[in-house]
């Protein structure tokens, strides 16, 4: 991670200081831009079905979502008709980008042959029921037994830090 601001401590000894939060941020955009360019380079053929499928769910979700923000503040929300269009737009730019990531990002794990142990399942039930305050029987009652819904998971993020690792920045 790398160091944000240098303070003076009570000694007046430099020492580093490190913005957790601006880190990750910067992390979390280099990622994206990455897999931004991944996306581009590639030349995998999305099928209309499966976009049609996600904008579905987006959909379904930004409707329960609207519905909900207008019980809580109790405000009718409308749109007009180029409104629905633009978000229309948007939502299946959106749905392409997600399908087509997954694709490439399955491509991947199969290309790489990658695979998930028992033991990184373990490890990360402990580091949900660390995250979440709860045990690890608890998260394994959730998610099964076998953690088996994990594993889809994991591997997309093997991918993923794959690809993060092996991108040449220029």
């Amino acid at each position: 991670m790398p160091n944000i601001a240098v303070v003076n401590s009570e000694d007046g000894e430099a020492e580093q200081v490190k913005d957790s939060k601006s880190a990750k941020n910067s992390e979390m955009q280099l990622e994206d831009t990455i897999l931004d360019k991944l996306l581009e380079a590639s030349d995998i053929e999305v099928p209309q079905g499966l976009v049609d499928d996600e904008v579905k769910m987006m959909i379904i979700e930004l409707n329960h979502k609207m519905r909900y923000e207008s019980m809580a503040s109790s405000r009718y929300i409308s749109f007009t008709q180029d409104d629905i269009a633009d978000r229309m737009e948007k939502i299946r730019a959106e749905a392409f980008k997600l399908v087509k990531t997954r694709l490439v990002l399955k491509g991947i794990i199969e290309a790489e042959n990658f695979e998930v142990t028992k033991e990184e399942l373990e490890e990360e039930a402990k580091a949900i029921s660390v995250r979440q305050h709860m045990s690890v029987e608890m998260v394994k009652d959730f998610l099964g037994e076998d953690l088996e819904s994990l594993k889809k998971d994991l591997l997309v993020r093997k991918a993923i830090d794959f690809v993060n690792a092996n991108a040449v920045i220029k």
